[in-house]
């Protein structure tokens, strides 16, 4: 009776709740009709895009960053296809295995997994460019919450040989060095967009549509020719080595373009191995390091002095004792060479020589001539960090100012643009801007038209000055090792002090050697310049000559370029630069495979 009596009381306040639930059933049946029904289309529209949130997400498809070759297509930078591991935390199995477990497929400590997955956020990267077998092994142990993007990553296969003239990028692919920086936005590609369905494991399970197509980076191509780059890397890499040098650089220039043909710097890195990526390893610094060119300037002064009108190429100039004073100060000769020509002047590399021709010039025709050359002024390649040296203006010269001038002290060049110097005067006079891009054809005939080129002097100047300079690699110049046998080579030593906080530094020096070949009608100009090398020998005819060389004999047989001295080859002539070139190429392959990629 008491239960009969309890359920009296309070079966009232159920039918009320019975009454509401029904009311709410009949209002979403109604609604559902009417969007079904009265309301078709807008309640079709609107359930769709209900289910839609919930399976549809837009994906990103990724492009490839441009390649970078070289001037006959060899790559020397390549974005490859991998995977990167990223995690939605809040589906992953927390569990000390889990954890554990996650730790050990993605090589990663377990303190560091537990930071990354201590994230609010529903993504998270664990790891990034892994190659696709070991993120399919990842893969293969499902586990919960763990997925898989394609990303691309950049890969160099010149390794250490193009590091510096190339550059690299970062983890993102944006460039942070060298090429990639400068031309990062012709080679960054842009990623494109799709509309894919996905299950509840973020799994795709149907692509919708295509949003935005993705667009890869422009494929560049560089002015350098690796077969040259291999050789001047390996052999200013051992020059350095032998004579324990803090560093040197190599450039070698096409004269009739102003394309860089080679460019290296030691020391270098690989840019395929990050731990490589010192701050002192990756100055390029045939662009960036400035230093007193030395001797390597007077040529120049001696074609200002022809110029001028007041020289010829029999003038004499008297250097008897072997030494001048000026204000005080004296500018030596290695030995009084007495009453010599202009020829003599260079081959013996006279510094008392070229300050009294300096000391009979204007002042602005010497330094009008150097800056018209080049010597001060931006290359204008676009690398990042290029110097532009500088060349001194003062308002008053005194006598001891031009003297050192006339002999390369108190301006300061970088390889490249000492480089373009020497490729005026091999260039009869005209100077082409410094190019590290190779050049369309239609680049070429526009400078070779002159319409991109400046006339800098006359060429029967530039021809008379480049006659003298072979004096210098003949015997009894100062740059005999530079010779190349079959080939005519006109350059210029130089040695000079290195410049520290108290001034010129005794026992260090800067040793340089800039020629072109063949003299007679040159195809190519390169310079040497290795930095404080330790050990009785530091002259720039000495460790400098030696390099240039041996890399423009092996440059000269690539490029089938004709011997201009066939007497000198004996028998060998140059019907034979096929088999001659059989060295030269195993000799590539070698420094490919010591110095290439990791």
């Amino acid at each position: 009776m008491a239960n009969k009596n309890r359920f009296n009381k309070w079966s009232w306040r159920v039918y009320p709740l019975w009454a509401l639930l029904l009311v709410a059933l009949v209002a979403i049946v109604v609604r559902l009709g009417q969007l079904q029904v009265t309301d078709s289309e807008r309640g079709r529209l609107f359930l769709q895009q209900q289910g839609d949130a919930r399976v549809l997400r837009t994906e990103k498809i990724p492009a490839s960053r441009g390649e970078i070759v070289d001037r006959n297509g060899e790559l020397l930078a390549i974005s490859t296809p991998v995977k990167s591991v990223w995690v939605n935390p809040s589906l992953v199995d927390k569990s000390d295995a889990g954890i554990r477990r996650l730790a050990t497929a993605v090589a990663m400590s377990e303190k560091a997994v537990r930071k990354r997955l201590s994230s609010k956020s529903q993504f998270v990267y664990l790891k990034r460019q892994l190659d696709p077998q070991k993120a399919d092994r990842i893969r293969d142990l499902e586990l919960e919450g763990v997925f898989f993007e394609t990303e691309y990553k950049r890969f160099y296969p010149a390794g250490e040989v193009a590091s510096h003239l190339v550059g690299f990028t970062g983890v993102d692919e944006h460039g942070q060095e060298g090429i990639e920086l400068s031309y990062d936005s012709l080679l960054t590609a842009e990623a494109g967009i799709k509309q894919v369905m996905k299950n509840a494991h973020h799994e795709i399970i149907k692509d919708i549509k295509l949003v935005k197509a993705a667009t890869d980076g422009q494929r560049l191509a560089l002015s350098i020719d690796m077969r040259l780059q291999y050789i001047a890397y390996k052999e200013l890499k051992a020059a350095v080595t032998s004579y324990k040098a803090k560093s040197g650089s190599m450039v070698i220039l096409d004269v009739q373009t102003g394309e860089v043909l080679a460019l290296v710097n030691q020391p270098s890195y690989n840019a395929n191995d990050r731990s490589q990526l010192l701050p002192e390893n990756m100055r390029n610094r045939a662009l960036i390091d400035l230093f007193e060119p030395g001797s390597t300037v007077k040529p120049f002064t001696v074609m200002a002095a022809l110029e001028s009108g007041d020289f010829d190429a029999s003038s004499i100039i008297d250097t008897t004792k072997g030494y001048i004073r000026l204000n005080k100060k004296s500018v030596f000769d290695h030995k009084d060479y007495g009453k010599i020509d202009l020829a003599t002047v260079l081959s013996k590399s006279s510094n008392v020589g070229t300050s009294k021709i300096a000391l009979d010039l204007d002042i602005e025709e010497m330094q009008g001539l150097f800056a018209r050359a080049g010597l001060g002024e931006y290359c204008a390649t676009g690398f990042p960090g290029e110097q532009a040296g500088y060349l001194p203006n003062h308002q008053t010269w005194d006598d001891i100012q031009k003297a050192t001038l006339s002999f390369g002290h108190g301006l300061s060049v970088n390889t490249v643009q000492l480089a373009r110097a020497y490729a005026v005067i091999a260039n009869d006079g005209i100077k082409h801007p410094v190019s590290l891009l190779k050049l369309s054809d239609k680049e070429h005939a526009a400078r070779n038209s002159g319409l991109t080129s400046d006339r800098v002097i006359s060429a029967s100047v530039t021809r008379e000055v480049r006659e003298m300079m072979i004096g210098v690699v003949e015997k009894g110049g100062t740059g005999t090792l530079a010779r190349i046998p079959g080939f005519s080579v006109a350059g210029k030593t130089g040695t000079s002090h290195k410049v520290g906080v108290s001034g010129y530094e005794e026992g260090r020096y800067r040793s340089t050697f800039a020629g072109m070949v063949p003299a007679s009608s040159p195809k190519l100009v390169a310079v040497v310049t290795i930095n404080d090398p330790k050990g009785e020998k530091y002259y720039g005819g000495e460790i400098a000559a030696p390099v240039f060389s041996r890399v423009m004999q092996s440059a000269l047989r690539l490029m089938n370029i004709t011997p201009d001295r066939l007497h000198e080859l004996g028998e060998q002539n140059s019907e034979h630069v096929g088999v001659l070139n059989a060295p030269v190429n195993a000799e590539i392959e070698s420094v490919r495979e010591q110095h290439g990629s990791v």
